[in-house]
């Protein structure tokens, strides 16, 4: 990818451009820096990365450090799992269990369990379980989405 900066003194406003030939994932990435602003920081050793929150498909709380799953990788991060939901909300991310919340948008089934409790399966291909407690919210958040949806296609 190449990148151009430009100094104008008379500019009024700031912009960004991206151009591109096809919209693969790394125009994705540089796109979804700019319109969403919010991006996460993970960590992998010694490695750290920016994580759109739409990348997530879940988080998990793993003795007591923050785990980010991707569709191929983990990443740790910074906080605490409820301060990092409450931050993100809006691309998708909603508490299942005491230690998990999943991104709504990588849910591909919704299978009853026992004990009322509910399978998730993902877009790729993992399954995590939600705990009754959260249900309400769940299908609370599932619902007002769906709604969006389809007031945006009207």
């Amino acid at each position: 990818m190449k990148f151009t900066k430009t100094h104008e003194e008379r500019l009024e406003e700031k912009y960004v451009e991206l151009h591109y030939r096809r919209m693969d994932e790394e125009a994705r990435y540089v796109e979804e820096m700019f319109i969403n602003r919010i991006m996460l920081v993970g960590k992998n050793e010694k490695v750290s990365k920016l994580i759109p929150p739409t990348d997530i498909y879940y988080l998990e709380v793993v003795d007591r450090h923050l785990y980010a799953y991707l569709e191929q990788e983990v990443w740790q991060l910074d906080g605490g799992l409820q301060e990092t939901v409450d931050r993100c909300r809006e691309h998708g991310l909603v508490r299942i269990g005491k230690s998990m919340a999943v991104n709504i948008g990588k849910v591909k089934k919704i299978t009853s369990d026992i004990n009322a409790r509910i399978q998730l399966e993902l877009s790729n291909g993992e399954t995590v379980i939600m705990n009754r407690a959260y249900k309400k919210d769940f299908f609370s958040e599932l619902k007002i989405r769906y709604m969006q949806k389809v007031e945006g296609k009207k």
